[in-house]
């Protein structure tokens, strides 16, 4: 044996090794880069859900407590009551709450609500009420607008118990309300939502560890985890006003794969080389004699074996290596034994009748052998006789590889379609160039409740609905091209509508040819019902559920467009309801919420399905009126308004009267700018409110109306200028005792303003400018300031004057500065403090009734009085009454107009004066028209009266010097 020769044997098995050694080592990293690529997308698909989970149940409970506080009602008679409705509501509605606190002004815990189903495990008790806010672990600040949170553990005698603990002041600018405190145990909840995580699934152990953190505090751990592992997903989770970390890594299913693989492959390489060492030094022991026939036949793939005739049988002469590698180890090429019998021990003996046919036909015979013995080293041969001159040939081919690898590739057909057939909601296609199916993964069954078969055949008269990109795509895939995803909606009478979207994918012959179309299929008729309805939401108001402003916007530049190519003509009108803010702000928001929802659904009767209607503001609507004009229209308002005028608004056994004024513009191609279109309407309801309310004005581009809108603008820099350069007169009206004489006098300022002409202009005009464009608390420093003065320069008439009654507007009475500003110039007066009497109307004291309070006792710590003007129009004084500490009540004039001919009028005004005098308080009577009026109210004891039957208004220089000319009627 040559050199060369021996270093074959050993370093042919040695690169062997090497090469299978590095391929398994790089089969193991492979399959753990895959198993730590699943785990992380299962931790992170789980981190992600559980996020969702937790951050939607702590949106729900901040919403809650915030509109807890929101509806938290400026005066109650019962707090404890209201509270511990709304706390049983509030509770019952929404589970986790452990406690609901209430705590005074003075932070002393004054109710404690606790669920019933929550006593044995709640840290805050009944018990807790007299104890100091402090005693619930956490301090609350105030003056502070948001919610302080605190986690507090209370350690059982079973476990260690955590609870989240938020309080927050419930008006910081109303103190006296007190403080709310909720408390949640969070060993409850996080055990609620975090359940599937922690918990066994059927037996198993589970899938992930989980950790909930906050900063380096863990709230909540299950299995152990790494937070410095590359496997672990974090996410950071706020969830009532805290801020937590959630980390989830997933457990591995087995052991490590990869290292497995390596493992395996390297004994697996190791025993390989070592046979082929021993097959290396085997063949090189052969004698000569055998080697001039391998050379011959080694250059075959096949085991060659030739026999001879002899006695009715064959005889083995020659074999080749091949043949030997086959049947040599099992004896069966001993030159002693005939084919026949080799045959027989082979399992095969059949075959000796094919082969003595060949040698008497000469016609050569192939087949393929199942070969089920150990006798021969292989599991498929194939087998080919030929006749050889006076002797047989055979070949006999080791075939097992191919046979293996086709039932390798068997089982990989039907591992994947088992894999293709399960997926949810999923199928994948195969169609032809014209989009006709040929195959379709049983995932079709899933979605359409049919089978594959049949919907191949079907497809067709199923689709409902085949968009123009959907088409355009399809054609773009036949022609070849690379196509996006499109959808198609189908409508299956198994399985309703359905909207499927496909990714198609060409398939080419070698020749470059389109020879089918190939993708996966899936359903998102789900997804696409999620995404109208968020489309839904986004579009219209939650209230109502009618349009909102950004929707309305859209549909009148979509209708703007629309008519401006087709010609077509329409109309909008613009609505602002009347006397909306005197339910709000009397009955609060809750009713003003349920009122705009009754007027949403009488507007909705005076529109079709063609028109649009939606809510634009906090009491304001639009309709757009399509292909109508103004003539077709205008019935329809007025059917409307008399719906409004009809309608009657009952809350809390107070009922409302509301009205409605609406600007109505025709629409047509001279209209190209919403933003335009929208303030000419809202210009012309304005106009509707100056011409009296309730009732509609058409915008018209005529000469009477720029009049119109020319005069508010002139009105506008009248008033700005009048401010700045005193073009403003003042007046003053008597107020007349009914039950005694006096020689004294007292009255109301008033303001008129004056034109550039010298002209009086109507308070109407200006007071309304002055209020919508923010100038009153301008206005009311002029009128306080040169009253005054003007009574300062006449102390004579001062020596006579009883009271001066100034008004302050609503913005005035929020406004610090203001009060300020009230406070100098009172103290720097000359005129005494208890002549001058500042009047305030209900509805804005009602409004801003804390601010009222402070503003009304800071000004009578002077020594000046407070009347409350407009008394009565807002149907729950009495209850406010006796919380303003006011001289005089003013009885709202719609009550005492008509007191002589409507009894429920009457009453109203001796309810209120009995009601005022009980409380200590004077009554003034306004809008006394005549002398009868006046009779009537010395007969109630009214204190005094105000009106044209009594006195009208006068220039105020005119009554300095004399007084009398207060009482010209």
């Amino acid at each position: 044996m040559s050199d060369s020769q021996k270093n074959r044997i050993y370093w042919l098995p040695a690169i062997l090794f090497v090469c299978l050694f590095l391929l398994f080592s790089a089969a193991g990293a492979y399959l753990h880069s895959e198993d730590q690529n699943v785990r992380l997308q299962k931790a992170a698909s789980v981190a992600a859900q559980t996020k969702a989970y937790m951050e939607t149940f702590s949106v729900e409970r901040k919403h809650a407590l915030t509109n807890l506080l929101k509806s938290w009602p400026s005066f109650e008679p019962n707090i404890e009551d209201w509270f511990n409705v709304q706390a049983q509501q509030l509770t019952t509605m929404q589970k986790g709450y452990s406690s609901l606190v209430h705590a005074s002004q003075d932070k002393v815990i004054t109710w404690v609500y606790s669920p019933p189903n929550q006593l044995a495990r709640n840290r805050l008790t009944p018990g807790f009420v007299g104890l100091p806010l402090d005693s619930v672990g956490m301090e609350i600040k105030e003056e502070e607008n948001e919610f302080a949170s605190k986690i507090i553990e209370e350690t059982t005698r079973v476990d260690i118990v955590q609870y989240l603990v938020v309080g927050r002041a419930v008006s910081p600018q109303e103190q006296e309300h007190g403080y709310l405190v909720a408390s949640y145990n969070l060993n409850n909840i996080l055990y609620a939502l975090l359940g599937d995580l922690l918990a066994d699934a059927d037996g198993q152990k589970n899938q992930f560890n989980v950790a909930l953190m906050e900063g380096d505090k863990v709230l909540l751990a299950s299995g152990n985890i790494d937070l410095e592992d590359s496997t672990v997903i974090t996410e950071p989770v706020d969830f009532i006003f805290r801020t937590w970390q959630l980390s989830v890594q997933t457990k591995p299913e087995n052991a490590a794969l990869g290292l497995v693989v390596v493992l395996v492959g390297s004994i697996m390489s190791m025993l390989i080389c070592l046979f082929l060492h021993k097959q290396l030094k085997g063949s090189e022991a052969l004698n000569a004699s055998q080697r001039r026939f391998r050379t011959a036949s080694n250059a075959s793939l096949d085991a060659l074996l030739i026999y001879t005739p002899q006695n009715n049988d064959f005889k083995l002469i020659e074999f080749n290596h091949y043949a030997q590698a086959l049947f040599g180890k099992n004896s069966l090429l001993v030159n002693t034994r005939t084919l026949s019998t080799q045959l027989s021990a082979i399992g095969q003996a059949d075959l000796f009748s094919v082969v003595k046919k060949v040698h008497e036909s000469g016609i050569p015979h192939e087949e393929y052998i199942d070969v089920s013995t150990k006798s021969v080293n292989a599991d498929w041969v194939k087998i080919q006789m030929v006749r050889a001159g006076h002797d047989i040939a055979l070949t006999i081919r080791d075939v097992s590889a191919r046979f293996k690898a086709q039932v390798a590739l068997k089982e990989s057909e039907e591992k994947y379609r088992r894999l293709i057939d399960g997926l949810h909601r999923h199928f994948v296609y195969s169609k032809n160039i014209d989009h006709e199916f040929q195959y379709v993964s049983a995932g079709v069954d899933d979605i359409f409740n049919m089978s594959a078969e049949r919907f191949c055949e079907y497809e067709a008269s199923m689709r409902h609905l085949l968009s123009e990109r959907a088409e355009r795509q399809r054609a773009a895939v036949s022609t070849g091209k690379t196509a996006k995803p499109y959808t198609i909606e189908y409508l299956s009478a198994e399985a309703g509508t359905y909207v499927i979207e496909y990714t198609d994918t060409c398939v080419f012959n070698p020749e470059g040819n389109l020879v089918a179309i190939e993708g996966i299929a899936r359903d998102v008729t789900q997804e696409r019902e999620l995404q109208k309805k968020v489309t839904f939401q986004a579009e219209h108001d939650q209230l109502t559920g009618l349009y909102n402003r950004y929707a309305f916007d859209q549909q009148l530049k979509k209708l703007l467009n629309e008519v401006n190519h087709r010609g077509d003509k329409a109309v909008m009108c613009f609505i602002d309801m009347d006397r909306f803010k005197l339910v709000n702000d009397t009955c609060g928001h809750p009713a003003g919420d349920r009122l705009l929802k009754e007027i949403a659904q009488l507007f909705s009767q005076h529109v079709s399905e063609d028109d649009t209607l939606a809510r634009i503001g906090g009491d304001e609507f639009c309709i757009i009126y399509r292909r109508k004009t103004i003539d077709k229209v205008t019935p329809i308002l007025d059917a409307l308004l008399q719906d409004i005028s009809a309608y009657r608004f009952v809350f809390d056994d107070k009922v409302f009267f509301v009205g409605a004024s609406i600007g109505v513009i025709e629409i047509d191609r001279a209209h190209n700018d919403a933003a335009e279109l929208i303030k000419a309407a809202d210009n012309a309801c304005y106009q509707a409110k100056y011409e009296g309310r309730n009732r509609y004005h058409v915008f018209e581009a005529s000469e009477s109306d720029r009049e119109i809108s020319q005069a508010e603008n002139d009105a506008l820099g009248w008033l700005q200028k009048a401010i700045t350069e005193t073009g403003f007169e003042l007046y003053c009206q008597l107020i007349e005792p009914l039950n005694r004489t006096t020689d004294n006098v007292q009255y109301e300022v008033l303001v008129r303003m004056l034109n550039p002409q010298g002209e009086l202009v109507s308070p109407g005009l200006f007071i309304p400018l002055a209020e919508r464009h923010g100038l009153m608390n301008k206005l009311d420093c002029w009128v306080v300031d040169n009253a005054l003065s003007k009574l300062e320069k006449a102390p004579a008439h001062v020596e006579k004057l009883e009271k001066v009654a100034l008004n302050l507007s609503g913005t005035t009475l929020g406004d610090d500065n203001m009060l300020e500003f009230l406070v100098k110039r009172v103290a720097m007066s000359s005129i005494p403090t208890h002549k001058i009497c500042f009047e305030i109307t209900e509805t804005e004291a009602v409004t801003n009734l804390s601010t009222a309070k402070h503003f009304i006792q800071t000004l009578r710590d002077l020594g000046c009085r407070f009347a409350l003007d407009d008394f009565g129009a807002g149907m729950s004084s009495f209850t406010y009454l006796k919380h303003l500490d006011v001289d005089y009540v003013k009885i709202d004039g719609s009550f005492v107009r008509n007191m002589t001919t409507d009894n429920i009028d009457f009453a109203t005004v001796k309810a209120i004066n009995s009601i005022a005098h009980s409380m200590g308080k004077e009554t003034v009577a306004e809008f006394v028209v005549d002398a009868e009026t006046s009779e009537l109210l010395k007969t109630l004891r009214v204190d005094y009266g105000q009106g044209f039957g009594l006195g009208k208004p006068v220039p105020l220089h005119d009554v300095l010097t004399d007084a009398d000319k207060l009482r010209v009627i």
